[in-house]
């Protein structure tokens, strides 16, 4: 009896990595190049005053990838083709797991790192990454239950202004993942007023408080070796920091380029077609986008160099168990069996993406690599109206004007949102 959430197909993805290819004379041949990364498939809409800088707002671009200011650091990375992490803002850390199943986690950090905001700096401190751990586990609930809310004024402690501990009720080796790979984003001087603000509150009170964080406007305060220096909702650029600055950033990047470029860096927000539109016109350097072989073609004509990398993923519609009807397996399943996956994947138009029958997240190349004792509950549906009819009849569901209704007589109704502009995500919808 299939169980699952998901219904997914397969799309095998081409990214393609766009380089420009340079037309430099005599006169520019000591202008170093500059990154002009077109971002395709981003785009923010901006109003003033929204709290940008802020990384409880839902719309923030304060996090460690592209697609946000990109000017912002974890404590560490993890590398999942090794399962290992390479510290970057921490220098090292212990676990201690206790009898009774708690953990204690103690992170050490780097000293000499500044937030710098293009013309004053503050020292980086466990405080700083105290001020993003508590907020986050008292008002938002994280790593519940592994850590509770109410135990946050003890679970999470400042050892010194390098140091910070973490108690877990529960331990799991996923908790040092999501430890580590935070983004820290919260300057003490600016977020200290917030933390004082919950401590003061029980738990109930501060969940409700979390809505006032999430609108807290924040000014801007990067941890990186760039810095940003203008964003709006059509580009960002970011920008080499100073050298007495810079120089430190080489204990963690010691292998770095960046001297070799243009010291600011351009990221364009927009669609597959701007992204185009940036490469022909000369303007796009360096990139990654899904293009069609004849846009492709079209690139290779203009001299400019493709690199093709494909990966594999797949996208689906995620359903809500905990509302009738969806809340019964069996309605989940007769969903998985109404679904074109074949249209779907056509509807892209790149001929890259197949369908995918089976109810999870899975890549159907990778079947045969889950233990067996995984793979039996992992079966894979096809599009079969009748199959689905008949499983809808036998739970009392009937169907009426070309509409299917629930025993008790209400039409059976999903509602699906999809991003607009996606046409195998709208056609799946």
């Amino acid at each position: 009896m299939f169980t699952g959430k998901v219904y997914v197909f397969l799309v095998v993805a081409v990214v393609m990595m766009v380089v420009a290819a340079y037309s430099i004379n005599i006169a520019q041949a000591q202008q170093k190049p500059q990154i002009i990364f077109p971002v395709a498939g981003t785009s923010w809409v901006i109003a003033p005053g929204t709290p940008i800088y802020n990384p409880y707002s839902p719309t923030t671009i304060a996090g460690c990838s592209i697609v946000g200011a990109m000017t912002y650091l974890p404590l560490a990375f993890y590398n999942s083709m090794t399962n290992s992490y390479l510290p970057v803002l921490a220098d090292n850390w212990t676990i201690q797991v206790l009898p009774n199943g708690s953990g204690i986690l103690t992170v050490h950090l780097r000293p000499g790192f500044y937030w710098f905001n293009g013309s004053a700096t503050i020292p980086f401190t466990a405080w700083d990454a105290y001020a993003r751990f508590y907020i986050g586990i008292k008002a938002f609930g994280w790593y519940r239950p592994y850590m509770l809310p109410q135990y946050a004024d003890e679970d999470v402690r400042v050892i010194d202004n390098y140091t910070i501990q973490f108690l877990f009720q529960k331990w799991t080796a996923l908790r040092l993942y999501y430890v580590l790979t935070t983004c820290m984003s919260t300057p003490w001087p600016v977020w200290e007023p917030i933390v004082n603000e919950l401590k003061a509150m029980n738990t109930t009170q501060a969940i409700k408080f979390s809505d006032n964080i999430t609108k807290f406007v924040v000014p801007y305060w990067g941890l990186f070796p760039y810095y940003l220096t203008y964003f709006s909702s059509n580009y960002m650029l970011i920008t080499l920091e100073p050298s007495n600055l810079l120089s430190d950033w080489f204990r963690i990047f010691p292998l770095a380029d960046w001297y070799y470029y243009d010291p600011t860096y351009e990221a364009i927000w927009g669609s597959n077609t701007v992204a185009l539109e940036s490469y022909l016109a000369g303007k796009g350097t360096w990139g990654s986008a899904g293009f069609s072989m004849q846009q492709v073609e079209v690139l290779e004509q203009h001299g400019i160099g493709i690199y093709f990398g494909p990966s594999f993923f797949t996208m689906g519609i995620a359903v809500n168990p905990h509302y009738y009807p969806w809340n019964i397996p069996q309605v989940r399943e007769a969903l998985c069996y109404v679904i074109n996956r074949t249209e779907t994947a056509e509807a892209w138009g790149l001929a890259i993406s197949h369908p995918d029958y089976y109810p999870e997240p899975v890549v159907p190349e990778v079947i045969d690599t889950y233990p067996p004792d995984v793979r039996q509950f992992i079966i894979p549906c096809s599009y079969n109206w009748t199959k689905a009819s008949q499983m809808l009849q036998s739970l009392g569901f009937y169907k009426k004007g070309g509409y299917w209704y629930t025993p008790n007589g209400t039409q059976l109704t999903l509602e699906v949102l999809a991003p607009s502009g996606y046409t195998d995500w709208m056609t799946m919808a």
